[in-house]
């Protein structure tokens, strides 16, 4: 049974690959960096997200082997990320991203390849994802968010019954932006 408000560390198989439909999900390894560097290697992927893109797989690789680590033993989080491999062809098209907080809510965050945008990729990853945060952890609510102009991930939360919460003020690359602020409730 798991506690009420307390998120708990390895109920289920965390190490344990995944499969949708379409998509085997990994979770994240060091060893994912040269197979993912290609995929992660378009600018237009970083448009509206804080994150920067790698210069070489080592640089990749050796963020992929922190993330491995998980959380430090003194923080209450637990970080959870995923590679994200296409069925069909076997090439990895991206990662998805939670860090689950003591106070009983999840973030939530992907990135994609633009040769995997607009086929649904996203929105049966995302799909997995809060499924499987529901199973494994008490929470209240499943939160994330979005630069207003990043229309596409607006359209996945809200097609997985995210509800806006409303706008917030960000800064993107030392400029003033918007972001949207998504939760989906979880009880």
């Amino acid at each position: 049974m798991k506690p009420q408000g307390q998120p708990m560390r390895g109920d289920g198989p965390v190490d344990q690959p995944a499969q949708t439909e379409r998509l085997r999900i990994e979770p994240l390894q060091a060893r994912h960096a040269p197979l993912l560097f290609d995929a992660l290697a378009d600018a237009r992927i970083y448009s509206y997200i804080p994150d920067e893109m790698h210069a070489s797989v080592d640089s990749l690789t050796r963020r992929y082997a922190f993330l491995e680590q998980g959380a430090p033993r003194a923080a209450d989080d637990v970080w959870l990320n995923w590679a994200l491999q296409r069925i069909d062809t076997s090439a990895y098209i991206g990662t998805l991203q939670a860090t689950v907080i003591a106070d009983s809510h999840a973030f939530v965050g992907y990135v994609l390849s633009p040769a995997a945008w607009g086929q649904g990729f996203a929105t049966e990853a995302c799909r997995w994802l809060v499924a499987n945060l529901q199973s494994r952890f008490v929470l209240s609510g499943i939160l994330a968010s979005v630069d207003v102009r990043n229309l596409a991930s607006r359209r996945v939360l809200e097609r997985l019954g995210f509800d806006c919460l409303g706008t917030e003020a960000a800064e993107l690359r030392g400029e003033a932006t918007t972001d949207l602020r998504y939760r989906l409730g979880c009880g």
